[in-house]
């Protein structure tokens, strides 16, 4: 007797296989947009590793393999730190946010799950040629990622005090901060532990800005996550603002484009233009009444002056072509 391709298990296997893979494609372009999440990793990585060789110009800074495997690295950790998110916070969601995928049903936790698999799998290849100290740094990284969500369901005071919750999540962020430092030490052999912390705040400071502008509201929502809620709008504001003017110090710190001559200058002072979009968006909270701190300049702001600091960088060091 024959069996027939529709009812044979390999063939059902493979078309839920095929589903769950569309339904992950669809979830990462809905939640994890390539548009955002690539260009953030892009800029995060070279602003750092620009940071990087600003502070040691003596060393051999490449535009290479390595460099791009870092990039793709810190790509799959915030397509991780997603995935995580998604399922930390369904019980939120299925309150506040019901439309999102996992809420409604769009996705699953084992399909979630078998992507953080995959994810696991891909960052261990880009890490593993370059050096066993990025892929433990790394495991160690993507582990406490996982320790967040038992976390935040053990205590109620990481899961609803948003300052909280942002203290212990946030070293997840500066943990990947430290992964791009080891592998600018990797590939360059330069970068003491004091370059590390100084790169780690100038991008404490920058990052910070997009989180309290993107959770600044103009009035008390109650249930809400947003910083406003717990300081005032003030307060708020003033973490906002006082971030960004940190991150913009930090950078012009690093740069010091008085110092420079010529036309590298003009590229040394780029950065500062970076403050437009904090004018921007302080400028339309103000005036237009919108409920929340408008996320797309803080955006931009964050966008904006990672690039400057590329490009001064770039204008600077010179950096070589190669591994």
């Amino acid at each position: 007797m024959t069996v027939t391709g529709a009812s044979h298990p390999v063939a059902r296997e493979s078309r839920s296989a095929a589903a769950s893979a569309r339904r992950l494609r669809a979830f990462f372009a809905e939640r994890a947009p390539a548009r955002i999440y690539v260009v953030y990793a892009v800029l995060w990585v070279l602003a750092l590793q620009g940071t990087l060789a600003l502070l040691s110009p003596e060393r051999d800074w490449k535009l290479g393999g390595s460099l791009v495997a870092e990039i793709a690295t810190i790509y799959l950790a915030l397509l991780f730190i997603r995935v995580v998110d998604e399922q930390k916070d369904l019980e939120y969601d299925r309150l506040h946010s019901p439309d999102r995928p996992l809420p409604r049903g769009a996705i699953d936790v084992r399909e979630l799950r078998i992507a953080m698999a995959l994810i696991v799998v891909a960052e261990l290849a880009l890490t593993g040629w370059r050096s066993p100290l990025l892929v433990g740094w790394l495991l160690l990284n993507l582990s406490y990622i996982c320790l967040l969500v038992g976390l935040e369901r053990w205590s109620a005071t990481v899961r609803d005090r948003i300052f909280v919750n942002l203290l212990v999540s946030y070293p997840a962020q500066a943990m990947l901060s430290v992964h791009i430092w080891l592998s600018f030490r990797e590939a360059t052999g330069a970068g003491p532990g004091s370059h590390a912390v100084l790169g780690a705040l100038l991008c404490a400071g920058v990052f910070m800005h997009y989180e309290f502008a993107r959770k600044t509201g103009a009035t008390v929502v109650p249930g809400a996550t947003l910083y406003s809620n717990v300081v005032g709008l003030r307060g708020s504001v003033a973490l906002t603002v006082g971030c960004a003017l940190t991150g913009m110090a930090l950078v012009l710190g690093v740069i010091r484009p008085w110092e420079l001559h010529g036309t590298v200058t003009l590229a040394g002072w780029l950065p500062l233009t970076a403050l437009g979009f904090l004018w921007g968006g302080a400028e339309r909270f103000t005036s237009s009444n919108t409920p929340t701190w408008p996320p797309g300049p803080a955006m931009g702001y964050l966008a904006w002056l990672y690039l400057g600091v590329f490009v001064a960088a770039l204008a600077v060091v010179r950096p070589g072509i190669g591994g």
